[in-house]
């Protein structure tokens, strides 16, 4: 069952990982098609501010200054280095021309971009002669500080003739345009999309981790209950089988018995029945909890070493030692339950190996506390967490080192909670245990 258990949550493992990655798959496509979308929209937006006479204007007055340099040019009145100092001087005006441009030209929804049109050739032909007046990249305009993001928009390549002087310039410019806020658009539309994912992720999990829990809850409960009719089994064998042979005992002639016999007989089927009472009185005792009384009582240090003592009378081989900061008190709480937690507590002690065990009661202004301390085999860490479980047993399955039930640390609890107090432990393996009990006055 627990090989079963382990390839569930291995199952459980990759299917969440192959859903993770189906989901990741999915919405980086989405992302894809969301930049894309965004970055057609942001051409059309370009598109629609290059089509306007102003913009022609505009465009035409770096090609006009291009063109009159290119002839001062060929009549050796420039040169090739200067040129680009000569657009550099032209720049900023054309830059600033744009962002006015652009902001009067801007709509509702459209994108806070930049624009920049950058130079790369320009080539003359003067009477059949090639020269290249200008070969590189060099920006003639853009409307804002670049963002570190450029995309090409265009590539543009035109030939500009002047008849009159048989003059020929072939330009080629490219235009870029940059938006910051790209990833943070596309992600703002697809928040809802992300939203669901990671909701439907979480409750993926949270289903596999139910009903691997629930798988695992059962699994525990089914053990406790085979447990518990194992040891149950075993507990009612010894007490029946001395009592059937005692009965068989009885069941010869009188004359072959002595009174001592006789006597010890009875004796015998007085224990194990007593015995037997116990073990239902214990399972019934479970099943309906009493109902705590309230009312005050006085209790004495005396009572509760009575209590002790009638308990050590079939523990000679145990040292049990009390002590009390008080002699006499007054608390909220049945004898018969305070007696029935005291002795449960010395009764697991002694249970599980203890032969030494510390008893120490404490009135406080607004608690009674009750610590019991024992040189026992201690509890597993990993276990504590159970031990107050109904029929649960640090020993499992059909082992027998120590009898019982699983039961009386169990109705410890109840009992302590029906008083609204609690009960904690302390305990490590083969180091003694130190149960502390605290009810409110």
């Amino acid at each position: 069952m627990k090989r079963k258990i382990m390839l569930l949550i291995g199952a459980c493992i990759l299917t969440v990982i192959a859903l993770t990655a189906i989901q990741g798959y999915f919405i980086y496509n989405t992302y894809q098609l969301n930049e894309k979308e965004v970055n057609n929209a942001i051409k059309k937006q370009i598109a629609r501010l290059e089509d306007t006479e102003e913009w022609e204007n505009l465009n035409d007055t770096w090609t006009t200054r291009s063109r009159e340099y290119a002839k001062q040019y060929l009549k050796g009145k420039a040169t090739k280095q200067n040129f680009i100092k000569y657009l550099n001087i032209k720049k900023d005006s054309l830059s600033t021309a744009t962002k006015i441009y652009m902001k009067k030209m801007a709509q509702t929804g459209d994108y806070d971009i930049d624009y920049s049109i950058y130079l790369n050739q320009i080539i003359l032909i003067d009477h059949k002669k090639t020269d290249t007046l200008f070969n590189g990249k060099i920006m003639i305009l853009a409307n804002d500080t670049l963002k570190e993001n450029q995309n090409l928009s265009s590539m543009g390549r035109w030939e500009n003739k002047d008849s009159d002087a048989e003059l020929s310039m072939i330009v080629k410019s490219n235009r870029f345009y940059g938006f910051d806020k790209l990833q943070q658009t596309i992600i703002s539309k697809m928040t809802g999309l992300l939203l669901f994912s990671v909701i439907l992720m979480a409750f993926v999990v949270f289903l596999y981790y139910m009903s691997i829990k629930n798988l695992i809850t059962q699994k525990r409960i089914a053990d406790i209950k085979t447990d518990f009719v194992n040891n149950i089994t075993h507990e009612f064998q010894t007490p029946l089988a001395t009592m059937d042979i005692a009965i068989k005992t009885l069941q010869r002639k009188d004359e072959q018995m002595s009174p001592e016999h006789y006597k010890n007989t009875l004796a015998m089927i007085a224990r194990q029945n007593e015995r037997l009472q116990k073990l239902f009185r214990q399972v019934t005792e479970v099943a309906v909890m009493p109902i705590a009384n309230k009312s005050i009582i006085q209790i004495t240090d005396e009572e509760i070493k009575d209590m002790i003592d009638d308990f050590k009378l079939s523990k000679l081989d145990v040292t049990i030692e009390f002590t009390s900061l008080k002699e006499a008190f007054s608390i909220p709480m049945d004898r018969f339950h305070l007696n029935t937690i005291l002795i449960n507590l010395l009764d697991n002690a002694v249970k599980y190996g203890a032969d030494k065990i510390e008893a120490d009661l404490k009135i406080t202004a607004k608690d009674f506390i009750l610590s019991v301390k024992d040189n026992g085999k201690g509890i597993p860490i990993q276990e504590q967490a159970s031990i107050f479980d109904k029929f649960y047993r640090v020993e499992k399955g059909n082992i027998h080192n120590s009898k019982g039930l699983g039961l009386g640390l169990f109705y410890i609890k109840q009992l302590v909670e029906t008083y609204g107090g609690t009960i904690t432990v302390l305990s490590q393996k083969s180091k003694g245990s130190l149960f502390t009990i605290t009810i409110p006055i």
